[in-house]
């Protein structure tokens, strides 16, 4: 939902007929700028490395084999995709009329790609410092599938994409909803609250068993799921104003979005037998509880839309 404002005397600009213009948009400026064209920058790499692979290059590949099964080949091209969206939001963030795009074209991606790269973000320096202490050594002798080069340009542009894009975004929702107050809290959006914020506790318990994960990640996801959870139920408190609600708001945004992303992942690199598990048989488990993770972060978002909506409000008064 777009911001209603009242257009300032300068901006009000009148066309031939008499009737008032849309108010003139802000400027984009320097530092929205600079963020969304470094987040444009850091999706070329990953972008070019998948189209290489699904044009037959066997470029920073060990094993000239890996990715060429038809599962790999859908799994890349399902990343590439999602790189094309991240290189279209930097984009709409990039240019002056990008705050008149549909909220529905804006928010759904960006709801995902903070998700992912905002996670990626927590993660990858406490990886770097785990690595640096204890460095894992291989099983065997044998060599990776992917060279070595492959992983840190990735999670490099990852980084890269990840400060640029989050950043520009901030600037951006800031420009185009910071002066919007929370609407009146009903009761039904504060049992869904509560609703949801249980159902993510709740599948986090089943995600903590997945033995088939390293315990160090399964911690991560726990604290991400606990900080989700916690901000749906602040928005309960009905004193909650100006940017003590924007931040639990962004809170809840990335953290939901973090539950769905991730556990969308994890279903489909489970269900769907590839080289990068190095397994044939689907592990029903790990699908079930992805598949439950998954869906606790799309009901936040849900709990989240429901908290933010004014129609409840405006049927009220009729």
């Amino acid at each position: 939902m777009e911001q209603t404002r009242t257009p300032h005397p300068a901006n009000d600009t009148r066309s031939p007929g008499g009737l008032p213009d849309r108010p003139a948009l802000p400027p984009v400026g320097r530092p929205r700028r600079a963020l969304a064209g470094f987040a444009a920058l850091a999706t070329l790499p990953y972008l070019a490395l998948k189209v290489a692979w699904l044009s037959g290059s066997r470029t920073g590949l060990n094993d000239p084999e890996f990715g060429r099964s038809t599962a790999m080949q859908i799994l890349n091209s399902l990343t590439l995709a999602l790189d094309v969206v991240a290189l279209v939001l930097a984009v709409v963030f990039l240019t002056r009329r990008g705050l008149r795009a549909p909220a529905w074209l804006v928010l759904p991606p960006m709801w995902i790609g903070a998700g992912l790269l905002g996670q990626i973000l927590v993660s990858l320096p406490l990886a770097l410092v785990v690595q640096a202490v204890a460095p894992s050594q291989p099983p065997t002798e044998e060599l990776p599938p992917l060279d070595a080069w492959v992983y840190p340009v990735v999670y490099a542009g990852f980084a890269g994409l990840g400060i640029g894009l989050l950043g520009a975004f901030a600037i951006y929702a800031h420009q185009r909803w910071g002066g919007q107050q929370l609407p009146a809290l009903t009761p039904f959006a504060r049992r869904v609250l509560v609703g949801v914020a249980t159902l993510i506790v709740v599948s986090m318990v089943g995600h903590m068993t997945l033995r088939t994960l390293p315990l160090g990640t399964r911690l991560l996801d726990l604290a991400v799921a606990c900080t989700a959870a916690a901000a749906l139920l602040a928005l309960q408190h009905p004193d909650l104003r100006g940017r003590a609600a924007r931040a639990v708001v962004v809170v809840a945004f990335i953290g939901t979005g973090a539950l769905a992303a991730w556990g969308t992942y994890l279903f489909v690199i489970t269900v769907i037998p590839n080289e990068l598990v190095g397994q044939t048989a689907i592990d029903w488990q790990v699908a079930g509880v992805s598949a439950g993770r998954a869906l606790a972060g799309m009901a936040g978002a849900g709990a989240l839309a429901a908290r933010l909506s004014r129609r409840p409000a405006r049927l009220s008064r009729r």
